[in-house]
């Protein structure tokens, strides 16, 4: 992948300009016809070209938190937030980052169970940009946050599922990124360790820190976010406040997305009568 162009003298933190995106989607044959009905039966499929993103133009400025919405809720929030970040590619208009957009990572599944917590960490702040340098630097300020204590050198397989969230997410606040990008919940945890997320969230929004952010509750956007933005058929029909974007939306329209299927808490690649047992400091 080509390396992604920053420009620091860029007033806005992320400009978008003009931006069209179309992406291939997967279609069922079609027909009354015995050979259509022949290459259903055999699931014979179709690629087409279906437009996400038409026309879209807008700018962060530095600091703001912005929540972006779907009003028909085809999911196509993540392909903007993905645009930002650099992950895919505008087929026209360009987007314009002033620093790098680092996700706020959340899914247990990213933890590989055959490695220690310590080892994890290191694979997960390289893949974020981190140099090995800068994670030891940070380690003492990982491990006292997510709640490691001892555990730091035993091996992934022994940590629950609620732990793993906790290292991701730690990992991606430790970036000390200056934008911040995130499908889904903003924190991660049990009620406890949420409080932990929302104080260090508060810091960065004290110290300027960007954020785009999408599939939130209203709650969680009337406290967090200072703008929304809301699309319908790939289009910006609102940019405004989070109190007008839920009067157009419906505050019931708005929910917090999934942070992953839910599965038995047990890692499917361990022997479970191998497991080992954990216990939090």
């Amino acid at each position: 992948m080509a390396r992604i162009h920053l420009d620091p003298d860029l007033a806005a933190a992320v400009e978008f300009d003009d931006v069209s995106l179309t992406m291939p989607r997967t279609t069922r044959r079609k027909g009354d016809g015995r050979s259509a009905r022949l290459r259903r039966f055999a699931q014979e499929t179709s690629r087409v070209s279906e437009p996400v993103l038409e026309e879209v133009t807008f700018s962060v400025a530095p600091g703001d938190r912005v929540a972006v919405i779907d009003q028909a809720k085809r999911g196509h929030t993540s392909e903007l937030l993905r645009l930002a970040a650099g992950t895919l590619i505008p087929d026209h208009g360009h987007v314009r980052r002033k620093s790098a957009v680092i996700p706020i990572l959340r899914r247990a599944g990213l933890v590989n169970a055959k490695l220690t917590v310590r080892q994890n960490i290191f694979v997960i702040g390289i893949l974020l940009g981190l140099s090995p340098d800068e994670i030891n630097e940070r380690m003492d300020w990982i491990v006292e946050t997510a709640g490691l204590g001892k555990v730091i050198d035993v091996y992934a397989r022994a940590c629950p599922p609620e732990l793993r969230r906790r290292i991701v997410w730690t990992v991606s606040m430790a970036t000390q990124a200056r934008i911040f990008a995130t499908q889904g919940s903003l924190i991660v945890g049990d009620e406890q360790y949420r409080e932990v997320g929302w104080s260090h969230l508060e810091t960065l929004k004290d110290q300027g820190v960007t954020f785009m952010v999408a599939g939130q509750t209203a709650p969680v956007m009337e406290r967090f976010c200072t703008r929304a933005i809301v699309l319908e058929e790939g289009r910006v029909v609102l940019d405004g406040t989070v109190a007008e974007a839920l009067t157009k939306v419906g505050r019931g329209a708005v929910k917090e997305d999934e942070d992953e299927p839910p599965v038995e808490d047990l890692d499917l690649l361990d022997n479970r009568a191998e497991r080992d047992e954990w216990r939090s400091d």
